[in-house]
């Protein structure tokens, strides 16, 4: 029996260790033949790190002599898109920010923090790059590694194109908005230092060099305030056809209670439950409560206890996520 993946979201780790994959790659080509640049929107503990995750694999050129092994038995791997494993893949992963109550020079250094990260992962393609490292200025920091490029597609040196994708892109700015709305005003609107990163990202998809951007997060608050800093994101959050990109379907779910589930009585009354409980999401007008998602972080929490204990868990509600109810 394949091992529940609660908690995991690295997309390799999960395959690699035998979890359950709930294949969401029919979608990549949904979002290939979209706008090259994308915004997409949903709750927390859906899904979506899971699936930027799963993209950062897909795309990257240095992957590709483990697509066989990642991506069998999933739709795009009998499907495979023009794209794939054709991308210089730069990822930021803004999750996991604490940021309420800190000073505006705190906030920049840790989110410069988060996006030397993600350019240190990005040199692992082996560029013959300097970056500023002892800048404490993320636009700057970045710029230095934009630059270079800029100058090594010049010379020819440059074989593929840039694929930015930014995991929840509002955390840290709404962490700030929880506090002080002055404080946000200041690092997002105006030239603060979120908006200076946006707008290199627009300014090299202009240049040609990253070619797409596709970026998670929760609400549209921080990017509308960034105004002309950042204007070319089309947000797709509640097109019909990405309604269940992220969170599991009716039939998702009761495909997995009847992998893991033994008993057929047993399989029923856990789905009922779950209809009851972690149903309900919709996103996407002129649905039916069938078109309906659940939270699929839910879902594996409930699995998981259920196989650990046998039984159905007395607490329904996963207390790591209590945060999310409180907002």
């Amino acid at each position: 029996m394949k091992k529940i993946p609660y908690g995991v979201i690295d997309f390799k780790k999960l395959i690699d260790n035998d979890f359950i994959y709930v294949d969401k790659t029919m979608y990549l080509d949904k979002l290939e033949n979209d706008k090259y640049t994308l915004l997409y929107l949903k709750p927390g503990r859906f899904g979506k790190s899971l699936f930027t995750s799963m993209m950062y694999y897909y795309y990257d050129v240095n992957s590709a002599n483990e697509f066989d092994r990642l991506f069998k038995d999933t739709y795009v791997y009998d499907n495979p898109t023009p794209n794939k494993n054709n991308y210089y893949v730069l990822k930021f992963d803004f999750s996991g920010l604490t940021t309420l109550n800190m000073t505006e020079s705190e906030l920049k250094e840790m989110f410069n923090r988060k996006v030397l990260d993600g350019i240190n992962e990005f040199l692992g393609y082996g560029f013959d790059i300097k970056i500023d490292k002892d800048t404490n200025d993320p636009s700057i920091l970045f710029l230095s590694l934009l630059t270079d490029l800029r100058r090594l597609n010049k010379e020819g040196k440059l074989e593929h194109k840039l694929y930015v994708i930014v995991d929840e892109y509002d955390n840290f700015t709404n962490g700030v908005l929880e506090g002080d709305t002055s404080l946000f005003e200041s690092v997002v609107s105006k030239n603060g230092f979120v908006k200076s990163f946006y707008a290199l990202i627009k300014e090299y998809v202009g240049l040609g060099i990253i070619d797409r951007f596709f970026a998670t997060g929760i609400c549209p608050v921080t990017l509308n305030s960034m105004t002309t800093g950042f204007n070319i994101a089309t947000d797709v959050s509640l097109e019909l056809k990405y309604n269940n990109m992220v969170g599991l379907t009716h039939d998702e779910v009761r495909n997995l209670i009847s992998e893991l589930v033994i008993s057929s009585e047993d399989q029923e009354k856990i789905y009922n439950i779950m209809l009851e409980h972690y149903d309900g999401y919709l996103f996407s007008k002129n649905l039916t409560s069938e078109d309906r998602v659940f939270n699929g972080t839910l879902v594996m929490y409930f699995l998981k206890k259920y196989i650990e204990s046998g039984s159905i868990p007395e607490e329904l509600y996963d207390n790591n996520i209590s945060v999310n109810y409180e907002k």
